[in-house]
């Protein structure tokens, strides 16, 4: 009896996701082929890889390098950077960011749009001497890959990490940083640092997107024609996805909501954009196959649609003025 019992538990569990019940323990599904094999989306968002990358815990998009080998996310409980890589076709199940371990956080990691560096925020200690961070404090880290190898993270200089809070920092094609910050006692804004040889200038706040409430996670385009992120100022959520686009003359549009295709009733974050230009991931706590309810506070699972809203957003706008 509790032979055929077990049988039936196990047909249940793969009619409601199949890549769920492949990913239990001792079973791991054998994933092959460009973004994890998985069917790419059309215009409307849906879980990304459920049960093996998608598995309630996230708190980042899925980010991954040009050549399409490497995918890169974070997830709470414990708070760490995560990375599978494809070889011989085949993806190897999640591990651990080499440069991380759980005795400090570190999360929302950002592949630089070449692949070779990751930024991401810690409350490591700045030097083998110090503390970690105080509780809810992190700053910007970056680790180089060379010769196939992650180097040791190195920390942004004091100009960068100019808050008690630092996250997300994209890199455009040009080198300047995007990244949000808490200062001050303002709420998160976005800030930018122009690249300077090699570090950056001084941060400003990109003060034509920001708002009184917290605005952050920002993705803006290797040409710096678009910016996405993420707001609490009002719309469909908690917090929804807003697009700004960026004239001839460096002016920033008014931040535009991406829609009710895109947004939830609840959060929708971490905006990123393949490198290929087609896919828009982000990590939103909204309920799914995977958690009839909406997630807690703090994480949620990945997902990916079609990004030709971006251009359909954009003519809508008028485009670049």
């Amino acid at each position: 009896m509790m032979k055929y019992k077990a049988i039936f538990m196990v047909i249940l569990i793969s009619a409601v996701s199949p890549a769920l019940a492949d990913a239990q323990p001792g079973s791991s599904p054998i994933l092959e082929g460009p973004y994890l094999g998985q069917e790419p989306p059309g215009d409307t968002p849906v879980l990304f890889s459920p049960g093996v990358i998608s598995t309630g815990k996230e708190h980042s998009a899925a980010m991954f390098t040009p050549d399409g080998n490497e995918v890169w996310f974070g997830r709470l409980f414990p708070a760490a950077i995560y990375f599978m890589s494809r070889t011989d076709g085949k993806w190897t199940e999640p591990q651990l960011a080499p440069f991380c371990d759980t005795s400090t956080t570190s999360l929302y990691p950002v592949l630089s749009h070449e692949g070779t560096q990751v930024f991401f925020s810690s409350d490591r200690p700045l030097n083998p001497q110090a503390q970690k961070l105080p509780r809810g404090d992190y700053h910007l880290w970056v680790s180089e890959k060379t010769a196939g190898q992650w180097s040791d993270p190195q920390h942004l200089d004091d100009s960068i990490n100019l808050g008690r809070r630092q996250s997300c920092g994209y890199v455009a094609a040009n080198g300047d940083l995007y990244f949000a910050s808490f200062v001050q006692d303002r709420s998160l804004d976005i800030f930018y640092s122009k690249s300077i040889g090699d570090g950056y200038g001084n941060p400003e706040s990109l003060s034509a997107v920001n708002s009184p409430t917290p605005d952050h996670s920002p993705f803006v385009a290797p040409d710096r024609s678009y910016l996405i992120f993420s707001s609490f100022r009002g719309g469909l959520g908690r917090s929804d996805l807003f697009i700004s686009f960026r004239d001839q003359n460096g002016h920033w549009s008014k931040p535009e909501n991406m829609g009710s295709t895109i947004n939830s009733e609840f959060k929708d974050e971490y905006p990123y954009v393949t490198p290929d230009g087609n896919y828009l991931f982000f990590n939103s706590n909204r309920p799914s196959s995977l958690n009839k309810e909406v997630i807690g506070d703090g994480p949620g699972n990945i997902y990916w649609v079609d990004a030709g809203i971006i251009e359909r957003l954009k003519l809508k706008s008028g485009g670049a003025r």
